[in-house]
């Protein structure tokens, strides 16, 4: 489940002028003997060669050729990372991007709020997380919608409504900052700002199976607007909605989903519009195509309750805090962070979002460790540093207020924090959710 390094880089950053330049003269070539065995002209190799020009792959290949080397030898190594780090300055500098809402007749309207992407280069996430720009928004234009199961959001700044509608009628909450929620997402809901401007917010989203790919034209953010229309006991996602989005989201068309799950079309159009109770058998064979539990084809039950849980910022002081099955102290060494849930109470959890204050201790009395499963953690405040291992290379990365990490916590990483104030307890304060297969007792010493 790794971040490919030639995810994170920019042409400039790959020097191919300055590659080829060390190439030749480690081969005694003059740039007039190169230039001619490319047929092009020397001042325009000398152009290359200092990166003042960019070459598209047929010109790398014929450098290759003429130099007589490997595609690699111009091209950076490629290595896999087990995590992501998206910086603050560089989230909030992306343009927000809007999401796009299906709708039950077809077509698709944009969301009015905002999302910039905290994780779109991690193949093989459970979780969506992103920054959002929640807008404000009056009684006549307020957008419900609805999409995966689970979502976990957090008040960043301003003050924020959210409503749901739910089988027992609809729930209005008002969120300030610090405050956070964790609802079924697969119910009709929505979020606005209550100021005169934008507020601002922090969302993670679980899917049943992994993502493939990044950015918001996943499932996730290709989302069901909910007009109000429907009959009130039509709360829950319609299969043939969820089935229709996901073939979008492939780019196939019923022709070739009906010939990957060996059903005839007329029987995958019904069941996208919705015109026929949906066979089960049917409904296996789409799972079984598409690579999807079937679960997410026909959601949750909505008679679950509670169907969200409000945690206020006031009280998660007074939360006991858990204890690490697999703590990163060695042993009968002090605790290095406390450890607080921040939803409780909530009946299905695909997540366990939690709390943490890292404690000013020595680096000498921790040590790397790996569990099953996956980590979104978001600084608050502080310092914080990541050593984990890229293959064989031990690597570290800072982490500081507003930066955001994604790492696959099966490889052996190690989380610790900072300060230069000796008469320090805490150097930072972070949002970490886990995503894990096993269960929160796997996770947890409940």
């Amino acid at each position: 489940m790794p971040v490919y390094s030639s995810h994170l880089l920019r042409y400039d950053q790959l020097k191919l002028g300055e590659r080829v330049r060390e190439i030749r003269q480690q081969q005694g070539v003059t740039l007039k003997d190169l230039a001619a065995r490319v047929n092009t002209s020397p001042a325009r190799l000398s152009q290359i060669e200092n990166d003042r020009l960019h070459l598209d792959l047929d010109e790398v290949q014929a450098l290759t050729r003429a130099l007589e080397v490997p595609l690699e030898a111009l091209l950076p190594h490629e290595e896999t990372l087990p995590y992501q780090i998206v910086r603050d300055a560089e989230s909030r500098a992306a343009p927000m991007q809007p999401a796009l809402l299906g709708q039950w007749d077809g077509g698709a309207v944009a969301s009015p709020h905002g999302f910039s992407p905290l994780a779109d280069l991690f193949v093989g996430r459970h979780m969506e997380p992103v920054l959002a720009r929640i807008e404000p928004s009056d009684e006549r234009s307020f957008q419900f919608c609805y999409h995966d199961e689970e979502e976990f959001a957090f008040a960043l700044r301003g003050r924020i409504e959210f409503r749901i509608k739910t089988p027992d009628g609809e729930r209005r909450e008002e969120l300030q900052r610090g405050d956070c929620l964790y609802f079924r997402s697969d119910l009709p809901h929505g979020f606005r700002s209550l100021g005169d401007v934008p507020a601002e917010s922090l969302h993670v989203i679980c899917s049943t199976s992994a993502s493939i790919a990044g950015g918001l034209d996943q499932a996730h953010y290709r989302a069901i607007a909910h007009d109000g229309q429907q009959a009130s006991g039509a709360l829950e996602p319609r299969a043939g909605d969820r089935l229709r989005l996901l073939r979008e989201l492939h780019g196939w068309s019923i022709e070739r989903v009906a010939r990957a799950a060996s059903l005839p079309e007329r029987i995958v159009t019904r069941i996208e519009r919705g015109d026929r109770a949906m066979p089960l058998e049917a409904l296996l064979k789409l799972a079984r195509a598409f690579g999807k539990p079937l679960r997410e084809l026909i959601g949750l039950t909505a008679t679950q309750q509670p169907y969200y849980v409000v945690q206020r910022s006031s009280e998660i002081s007074s939360i006991p805090s858990r204890r690490r099955r697999t703590p990163v102290e060695r042993p009968s060494a002090p605790p290095s962070k406390t450890c607080q849930p921040l939803i409780a109470g909530f009946p299905v959890k695909e997540m366990y979002p939690c709390f943490l204050r890292l404690l000013n201790v020595g680096l000498e009395t921790l040590t790397l460790h790996e569990h099953h499963g996956q980590e979104f953690l978001y600084v608050l405040e502080g310092e914080l540093e990541l050593t984990t291992f890229s293959g064989t290379k031990q690597v570290h990365e800072v982490l500081r207020a507003g930066d955001s990490c994604y790492i696959d916590s099966t490889a052996p990483h190690l989380f610790r924090s900072w300060t230069r104030n000796p008469y320090s307890e805490t150097s930072a304060e972070v949002l970490d959710v886990f995503w894990c297969p096993l269960g929160e007792s796997y996770l947890f010493e409940l």
